[in-house]
């Protein structure tokens, strides 16, 4: 059954050039979610809720990267104060530094590196450590988010979500709060600070808890002003 969809509020999913999106709209939907689709950065820049989604992370994908009116309107957005969710590869552009060789640097959002898993590594069972990353995988600390403190039951340590990437951010950002999962090494499988969001695994291949998560984060709510560096709130 169809949840009512909360009145007068959209979430705008941003078709960056590489997105993945049919799967996505239909999660938002199927939870009473009005989710459309923007191809345009004034759509993006005027959402009530943005969502920056998957895409292709393959070497052509992440070549062409996201193009400087994508890059502006999420920069723009972020300064909204409005919820801003970043979904698997456009999680890499809230972060610092390159994708890949011909792509532009990352928007800064976060103060931490993309980074690649290293073929070369092994898992916890010493077996050479395998990317993309695919399947599911504990995300342990989502219960300090104030909005989805729910999606894990009381008695775990955390929340099982679906992945599929070869990138991803470390598992110490400063300046925000990171939510930790294992691939032979520790990386973040959410970060947040302020309205912002980003989430490395796909709630939209999740289940029910990644369902859930998609409606707790697209609820109606305030604005929260992001916080200015050296300048008292």
């Amino acid at each position: 059954m169809h949840e009512t969809a909360a009145v007068g509020v959209t979430a705008t999913v941003l078709d960056h050039g590489a997105a993945r999106t049919r799967r996505l709209l239909a999660a938002l939907r199927s939870v009473g979610v009005d989710a459309r689709l923007a191809d345009t950065t004034l759509a993006a820049r005027s959402a009530d809720v943005l969502i920056v989604p998957d895409g292709d992370d393959d070497d052509a994908g992440l070549a062409r990267g996201a193009g400087p009116g994508v890059r502006d309107a999420i920069a723009e957005f972020a300064l909204t104060g409005r919820p801003l969710l970043a979904i698997g590869l456009g999680v890499s552009l809230l972060l610092e530094g390159q994708v890949h060789g011909g792509a532009p640097a990352g928007l800064g959002l976060f103060r931490a590196p993309v980074q690649r898993f290293d073929p070369r590594m092994t898992d916890e069972g010493e077996r050479p450590l395998l990317t993309p990353h695919v399947g599911f995988a504990l995300v342990v600390g989502l219960d300090r988010h104030p909005l989805l403190a729910s999606l894990a039951p009381k008695s775990a340590p955390g929340a099982w979500f679906a992945f599929r990437h070869r990138l991803c951010a470390p598992a110490r950002v400063p300046q925000a709060n990171v939510a930790v999962c294992h691939h032979g090494v520790p990386f973040a499988g959410a970060i947040w600070k302020d309205a912002i969001l980003a989430v490395q695994f796909l709630p939209e291949h999740s289940g029910r808890v990644g369902l859930e998560l998609l409606r707790a984060f697209t609820q109606p709510r305030a604005a929260v002003p992001p916080v200015v560096e050296g300048r008292a709130s």
